[in-house]
């Protein structure tokens, strides 16, 4: 094999068909560049170039040689270019339910970015379970109980359900100031919800059936329906967060639906996944902030 400085000096003069140009484009003299040259021809045992007074002329054998030793370079630098794609900013896919990720994750995906700059993060937000065998998907979030057989699992916040309204619900000719008042406004249902208005009723002793109101599908509009004064809402603590912090809503009592099995969010990914750093990062991190979320709603 020859040296490879004195293969890129011969690419470089049979391309300007001057060991000056050649010298410029690579940041040596031109002696240097005659000096590969030569030996390049002495490895070879072949001449490459005609040499004439004022001008450089490629040989039969050089015009030959030069066409494959460029198309060599150009190997060289298309791999270079794959190897810098694969190895950029490490990816991290992540599913999780598209009304977590509005109101709680994506504001919380600032502080991960400066955590961890060397990785890019791509959420897809869906309630359904992920073929993590046919889908290109690291880990989730998910919400249920937990019961996903086959994968690694870990409790990141229960939830715990909350009657929220406009504060100036608060007043006005229908008040709501008791568990009972709930019936005298429309009832803003979230389809996506495993505990709904019958189940609170029902813990509340209020003998009522659910008619009625507002359905949405996902949470962040029954909340943003609730903060318009469209009616009031059952939600989850979490999701209301920052609408409870803002004053935009509020919980005029609490009470507890006492579930014998209350559904939460889960971290879940195949047990495999978890030996990716990427992975363990995004699952330590995300524990961190549901636990500060938690917090913090403890202190509203």
């Amino acid at each position: 094999m020859p040296p490879l400085i004195a293969l890129r000096s011969f690419e470089s003069a049979a391309r300007h068909l001057s060991f000056k140009d050649a010298a410029e484009e690579l940041s040596v003299t031109p002696s240097a560049v005659s000096h590969q040259i030569h030996n390049l021809e002495t490895f070879l045992g072949v001449r490459l170039f005609h040499r004439m007074n004022r001008a450089l002329r490629l040989t039969s054998v050089g015009e030959t040689y030069v066409l494959k030793v460029r198309m060599a370079f150009d190997q060289i630098e298309q791999a270079t270019r794959d190897l810098a794609v694969i190895s950029g900013p490490d990816v991290l896919t992540l599913t999780a339910p598209p009304s977590l990720t509005a109101t709680w994750l994506v504001p919380r995906l600032r502080a991960f970015r400066e955590a961890f700059p060397d990785i890019d993060i791509r959420v897809k937000g869906t309630m359904d379970d992920v073929d993590y065998a046919r889908e290109s998907v690291d880990a989730s979030i998910r919400y249920g109980y937990g019961d996903w057989p086959g994968l690694d699992v870990e409790r990141l916040s229960t939830e715990r359900m909350l009657v929220l309204c406009s504060p100036s619900l608060l007043e006005g000719a229908s008040p709501v100031r008791s568990p009972a008042d709930v019936l005298k406004h429309p009832l803003i249902h979230s389809e996506c919800r495993l505990t709904g208005w019958g189940d609170w009723l029902r813990a509340a002793g209020i003998p009522a059936g659910v008619s009625g109101g507002f359905r949405f599908t996902h949470s962040a509009h029954s909340l943003r329906a609730a903060a318009d004064g469209l009616g009031i809402a059952l939600e989850n603590d979490l999701m209301a967060a920052d609408y409870l912090a803002e004053g935009a809503l509020v919980a005029p009592f609490k009470i507890d639906t006492a579930l014998p099995h209350p559904a939460g969010y889960y971290f879940v990914c195949p047990a495999d996944n978890l030996e990716i750093p990427k992975v363990r990062a995004a699952r330590d991190w995300l524990r961190e902030q549901f636990q500060a979320s938690d917090r913090r709603l403890g202190a509203i």
